[in-house]
């Protein structure tokens, strides 16, 4: 695979350039806006695009690949009208308008296989091993916390350490902060007997009945029906964004209407924009491709008959602040768009708050934790609600579409983080 990096001073110029070099079957990797540095403060920014170009796989022949992965025989890959042009098709298409070939597929009776999404190109991998190193770091501090509190005797029942508590002990087995696991075994303390104290079961269950009253939850409103509400999924890379976006729409279709559009600003990831035309053909939901704030609007206004507009963003690195301000020209605030900032559940606590820290000058309104299922445990739900003031609107636990989605209740995400009962406190 032959792969070039192109600058220019607007985008067409750009995909010009690299049709000229690579020819129209290129497949952009990526593209993005920096600073002209050679001009100073009054510079113009430059479009940086990656394309890559590989004759073995051209781009026509991604839907035969992703049919191969375990498309449904009921999908059919024909060109849909819902669709404008996207900025996966072939950099040819792009430049002319042109509607791209259709790939084939094969049709048949169908069945509820659920499609897997599109692989990105740059997964963002979180393993256990994360989560063991919090629980060892924590432990760590709490010996520490343990040496310095000398009035106290361990062992005693006012202990607040681990060794002395086991009721704290579970507690951050599940992934809770020791400052949380102590206050809320305090108050467990307090409110349960001894022999309750003694039963897992009896801890567990009131441990779920104080967590859940620290837990904000907010979900969409969608009992107007005479007000469209506009949602946009941002955050970092690789959390499931896209993914999360089709289970919201299939929900909405479910529960509510099919009156829903789809809008992506993604068009730095071609999986991404791929992913999302074929959940858009498998509900039959028209799905546009913007590239400026301009654009947003306009699709916006063309879709003033919808009940729901879902729009999918880029992934942004928390510390990269320029493209977070320039995500923000697009969500403007006259647009009245709710900012869902999407969180993996696999990521360590203090990225998670970094994150959050970085996103909220957009304006956010709620958060959604993706990448449940991957965590060992889910105490992190707990500590970052704790550390921000946005309720919890979705909870995703898979990467099947539409089944993996949870409308979480203050209940279902104590019961959560509470789920992995150990029996015996004291093991």
């Amino acid at each position: 695979m032959q792969v070039k990096v192109f600058e220019s001073t607007d985008m067409a110029s750009g995909l010009r350039k690299v049709k000229e070099a690579l020819g129209p079957d290129a497949l952009i990797l990526s593209t993005r806006t920096i600073k002209d540095k050679g001009i100073g403060l009054l510079g113009k920014p430059v479009f940086e695009i990656t394309a890559a170009i590989d004759g073995s796989a051209p781009v026509s022949n991604y839907f035969d690949r992703g049919k191969k992965r375990g498309l449904p025989p009921t999908f059919s890959m024909e060109s849909s009208p819902h669709l404008d042009h996207m900025v996966s098709d072939p950099v040819a298409h792009l430049l002319h308008h042109t509607t791209p070939p259709p790939a084939t597929g094969t049709t048949g009776p169908g069945h509820s296989k659920p499609i897997p999404p599109a692989v990105s190109p740059n997964p963002s991998i979180r393993k256990e091993v994360d989560e063991l190193k919090i629980l060892v770091k924590g432990l760590t501090g709490q010996i520490s916390f343990l040496s310095e509190k000398t009035s106290i005797i361990p062992g005693h029942s006012n202990y607040p350490g681990t060794v002395g508590d086991p009721v704290a002990a579970m507690l951050e087995k599940r992934g809770i902060n020791i400052e949380a696991s102590q206050t809320i075994s305090a108050f467990l303390r307090e409110d349960l007997t001894e022999q309750e104290l003694a039963s897992a079961d009896a801890v567990s269950a009131k441990a779920i009945e104080a967590i859940k009253n620290l837990i904000e939850i907010e979900q969409p409103s969608f009992s107007s029906p005479n007000d469209q509400l506009r949602i946009a999924l941002v955050g970092p890379t690789g959390v499931g964004k896209t993914t999360t976006l089709a289970k919201i729409a299939a929900s909405f279709s479910a529960s509510h209407s099919g009156s829903i559009a789809l809008i992506t600003i993604d068009t730095y990831r071609i999986a991404a924009v791929e992913q999302l035309k074929v959940y858009g053909e498998i509900m039959h939901l028209p799905v546009d491709v913007v590239i400026t704030p301009d654009q947003l609007r306009q699709a916006i206004e063309r879709h003033q008959d919808k009940d729901l507009i879902l729009i999918d963003t880029a992934g942004r690195s928390p510390e990269d602040g320029f493209c977070i301000e320039e995500l923000s020209t697009f969500l403007n605030p006259d647009l009245n768009i709710d900012k869902h900032l999407v969180l993996s559940a696999a990521t360590r606590e203090n990225e998670l708050l970094n994150i959050i820290n970085q996103f909220q000058q957009l304006g956010l309104k709620n958060t959604i934790f993706t990448k449940v299922d991957e965590c060992i445990n889910l105490g992190i739900l707990l500590n970052i609600q704790l550390q921000n003031s946005f309720p919890l609107s979705y909870i995703t636990n898979g990467q099947r579409v539409p089944e993996d989605i949870i409308e979480p209740s203050q209940q279902t995400v104590a019961e959560l983080i509470m789920r992995e009962h150990q029996g015996n406190l004291y093991d």
